[in-house]
């Protein structure tokens, strides 16, 4: 009987570590998709804002992008994970925010849908959304002039509640390029 329990409290035993043990590598494997999803989806704008000559449109009326599932606010669904966009972009002011003294400068959702409508594949299956927010990061900003630079802002949510968040600050090189100045994951 002595042998029995102590068989049965070992196997109990291993069986928790081993479901613990595939739990954490299944995080681990939703937040690293989170991440590529979220600099995929900001390397995506950049070459989207590339060609824009003129970026005071971009930052100032969300949802211009191609890459849209609808209109740019309301309620989306992530696996098991309710995602609202509009608390989303009051989110991103904390996520990205100025540095001390500096006046932070209206988030615009650019573009935000399920990454593999980004990226279609069919060995993707993946069930990580994105959404992609635009910012004018120059000096002075002001109604009149054109945005000198951007930052951009990718956040990507995985259906388990795994979210990551990637921000890059742009300019223009030239007509037809952009220059990355910064990039950096948020946490």
């Amino acid at each position: 009987m002595m042998t029995i329990t102590l068989l049965t409290a070992l196997s109990t035993a291993v069986t928790l570590a081993t479901i613990t043990e595939t739990a954490i590598a299944a995080n681990y494997r939703d937040g690293t998709e989170a991440l590529y999803a979220a600099e995929a989806a900001v390397e995506f704008v950049m070459q989207e804002l590339a060609p824009v000559p003129d970026w005071r449109d971009v930052v100032s009326e969300p949802g211009q992008s191609a890459f849209v599932d609808g209109p740019a606010d309301g309620i989306r669904t992530v696996g098991a994970v309710t995602l609202d966009l509009t608390q989303a972009t009051r989110d991103v002011y904390g996520f990205a925010a100025p540095a001390p003294g500096a006046v932070s400068p209206p988030w615009v959702l650019y573009a935000f849908g399920r990454f593999q409508d980004l990226v279609p594949s069919s060995l993707s299956r993946s069930g990580v959304y994105v959404a992609v927010w635009v910012a004018d990061r120059s000096q002075i900003p002001d109604e009149t002039s054109r945005p000198e630079a951007l930052s951009i802002l990718g956040q990507a949510y995985g259906p388990q509640g795994s979210r990551r968040s990637i921000e890059a600050v742009v300019t223009k090189a030239d007509s037809s390029a952009i220059r990355v100045l910064s990039w950096r994951e948020l946490r």
